[in-house]
């Protein structure tokens, strides 16, 4: 079984952000997997890096896409990517001295969960009404 799934109630109606979504997933997936089979601090560290670059690379098309819609939320929602890219990046660097535990993957998965269901679905009506006129 696997850590974390992408399931279609996550879907927030745009198949470019439920492919990248599931990307997400997969990447913490491999992450867990490293950590919870032993592998060497390299590898995780390699992980943790394509996490960080696919997050940064996922954020940014979502931010230019609620910028063409002129969605609303997008300066709360921008606030959150920041937050995930910073804390990121501070998963990262502990990984240089230290071990990465579950709590670090519970939070990934918590925090990935969260946002899709919690605060990505927020913008499926606006840009759904938006591609439709």
């Amino acid at each position: 079984m696997q850590f974390i799934e992408w399931t279609q109630n996550m879907s927030v109606g745009i198949e470019e952000f439920d492919t990248h979504h599931r990307k997400l997933c997969s990447i913490i997936n491999k992450l867990n997997d490293a950590v919870s089979g032993g592998k060497e601090d390299k590898i995780i560290r390699e992980v943790l890096a394509e996490l960080y670059n696919y997050t940064v690379y996922h954020f940014l098309a979502e931010e230019e896409a609620m910028e063409r819609v002129e969605y609303p939320g997008y300066p709360l929602h921008r606030q959150e990517h920041l937050d995930l890219t910073l804390k990121t990046m501070e998963l990262m660097r502990a990984a240089e001295s230290s071990d990465i535990g579950g709590e670090v993957l519970d939070f990934l998965k918590n925090w990935l969960t969260h946002h899709i269901l919690e605060v990505d679905k927020n913008y499926k009506e606006h840009f759904s009404s938006r591609s439709a006129g």
